[in-house]
């Protein structure tokens, strides 16, 4: 399968010239490479070949083939746990993207799912370095279905995660999630707890979004606590922000772990082996274990996937 972005102008972009849209949109090129790749049909608009200076137009679709890259290798040993004609639920490894972005186009679960399936539609997402249980939608009603039970909060996810520190109690945290602007990672967030905080608190302030998680400890051993969560909100590193904060950070964690310098290191390949003992595992231990859902055919059902057999703690 052909690499290819399809990107719709929208009214402020409108009147500007395709390569110094091009070129300002996507910055990992200079503005020679991407002339060439405009004067060479890697660049279309609305399909059409044009030249460098086009004027593009609200609601041009422009469409760039990138050209092909070695991806990095991936775990693509997926476990099927569930499957009937509208649904697949599966144990995504850790170390896999879900969706295409960035360097990683065929090596995501996407598309090896693509590759087998006439339809997949992923209905929710875990990051690369996530484990556990995900949910594909095999056809469009099933994923209008499945989406709406999202939305309306009538899927219940829990997830395990290990993390370093002792944790004795459990933790019902609410609160806020910030970026964190004292950080040089520029999507890290901080959570401050707030047990009086409320969803339409948040409304209106920058940056600014409520956040609701559980965490239950299951055991501890050796400076180590595995803990059960569950959340009422679906944010963005919610669980990996909110136990960095509370003062567990997330085992083999990059951003949320015991040093966020490495994260830089890991993406630049130059984390050396002692900065690779630090972190414990290769990937950050976390775990999403249970999904609890209404099925489409009727009935509500459990679906569990047990954590990585790395994890110096076990379930």
């Amino acid at each position: 399968m052909t690499r290819k972005r399809e990107i719709k102008i929208q009214k402020n972009e409108a009147g500007i010239d395709l390569l110094t849209w091009i070129s300002k949109r996507y910055t990992y090129h200079p503005l020679e490479k991407w002339k060439d790749y405009i004067e060479n049909f890697r660049v279309l608009v609305n399909s059409n070949q044009v030249t460098p200076d086009f004027l593009l137009q609200n609601g041009d679709v422009v469409i760039y083939y990138p050209e092909p890259v070695i991806e990095p290798p991936i775990n693509s040993d997926y476990q099927t746990i569930y499957e009937d004609d509208d649904l697949l639920v599966i144990n995504k490894p850790a170390d896999i993207p879900c969706h295409p972005g960035g360097i990683y186009f065929e090596n995501t679960l996407w598309y090896i799912l693509k590759e087998k399936y006439e339809y997949i539609s992923l209905v929710n997402r875990l990051d690369r370095e996530t484990s556990g249980t995900m949910l594909i939608a095999k056809n469009k009603e099933s994923a209008s279905f499945y989406f709406n039970k999202m939305m309306e909060r009538e899927i219940e996810k829990e997830y395990i995660v290990l993390v370093h520190g002792v944790l004795d109690h459990s933790i019902d945290a609410k609160g806020w999630l910030t970026r964190d602007s004292k950080s040089t990672i520029r999507k890290k967030r901080l959570f401050t707890l707030d047990e009086n905080a409320t969803q339409e608190g948040g409304e209106g302030v920058p940056e600014t979004e409520y956040s609701h998680s559980f965490f239950e400890p299951i055991k501890s051993q050796d400076n180590y606590t595995l803990i059960n969560c569950k959340i009422y909100t679906g944010r963005t590193h919610q669980i990996r922000a909110t136990l960095f904060s509370l003062g567990y950070p997330v085992v083999g964690d990059k951003i949320y772990g015991l040093d966020e310098s490495f994260f830089f290191k890991f993406i630049n390949d130059t984390l050396s082996n002692s900065e690779k003992e630090i972190l414990v595992i290769q990937n950050q231990a976390l775990h999403s274990y249970k999904t609890t859902l209404p099925m489409l055919n009727g009935g509500i059902r459990s679906f569990v996937s047990t954590p990585p057999q790395d994890w110096p703690l076990k379930l």
